[in-house]
C-alpha cells in the first residue's frame, strides 16, 4: 500500500507499513524515518508481519496501533506499537513487546534516522545520566559513534522552531550511516558495546 499523509497540527508524516517517514514541519524535514527493529545476535533482522492496524488520522491529529510478530530462526517476538501525533505537533510512538522463545540478540527497539541535510548542523544532546553536551550532527563522514548514552536529541528546524526527539526503555547512540551510502544519521538502541 501506498504510505499514508499524517498530520499533528504543524507536523505532517507518511505511516508506511509500521513506520513513520518524512517527518516534516513548515515543508522541512526533521526526521527520515522511525521504526522498531528486531535483529538477533548476527545482525539478521526479523521482518514484522503485522496485524490488527488501526489508523485514525484527523485533520489535525492521528492515532495508528497495530500488533507486530516478529520471526527469525529462534527469535520469536510480540509487540504492540501506538503512534499517536497531536495538534501541538507532538508525536508519541510506542513499542511494548514480550520474546515467546529464548534467543540472543543484539538489538530490540527503535532506530531514528535524522537526515544527512543536517550535516554540520549544531545539536544538544541529553544523556542517560542527565548530563547535557553540545555538538553537531558530522560534517564529514564520521567513522565511529559521534555521541553515545543519548536520552534526548534536539537541535533548530526552523527560526524560533526546535525539534526534540526523546527515547526511553534503554541506551541509545548514534552512527553515520553514510559510512555505508545510506542519507541519514541513525539513532539506535542498544549500544554495541553491549
Amino acid at each position: 500500500a501506498a504510505p499514508l499523509s499524517l498530520r499533528a497540527g504543524p507536523v505532517t508524516a507518511a505511516y508506511d507499513g509500521g513506520d513513520l517517514r518524512y517527518i516534516r514541519f513548515g515543508g522541512v524535514e526533521v526526521l527520515r524515518r522511525v521504526y522498531a527493529a528486531v535483529r538477533d545476535h548476527n545482525w539478521g533482522t526479523a521482518i514484522p508481519t503485522l496485524a490488527n492496524v488501526v489508523i485514525d488520522a484527523q485533520p489535525d491529529r492521528f492515532h495508528v496501533s497495530y500488533d507486530a510478530d516478529y520471526r527469525l530462526n529462534a527469535v520469536d517476538f510480540a509487540a504492540r506499537l501506538t503512534i499517536d501525533g497531536a495538534p501541538d505537533g507532538t508525536i508519541t510512538f510506542t513499542f511494548d513487546g514480550v520474546a515467546r522463545s529464548t534467543f540472543r540478540r543484539n538489538r530490540i527497539g527503535f532506530c531514528v534516522l535524522h537526515p544527512m541535510d543536517l550535516a554540520g548542523h549544531p545539536l544538544t544532546v541529553e544523556h542517560v545520566d542527565g548530563s547535557r553536551s553540545d555538538g553537531q550532527f558530522p560534517l564529514e563522514i564520521a567513522p565511529h559513534q559521534p555521541f553515545f548514552d543519548i536520552r534526548t536529541l534536539s537541535h533548530d528546524v526552523l527560526p524560533g522552531v526546535r525539534a526534540s526527539v526523546r527515547m526511553e526503555g534503554d541506551t541509545f547512540e548514534m552512527e553515520d550511516q553514510r559510512n555505508w551510502t545510506d542519507a541519514s544519521y541513525k539513532t539506535y538502541c542498544t549500544p554495541l558495546a553491549l
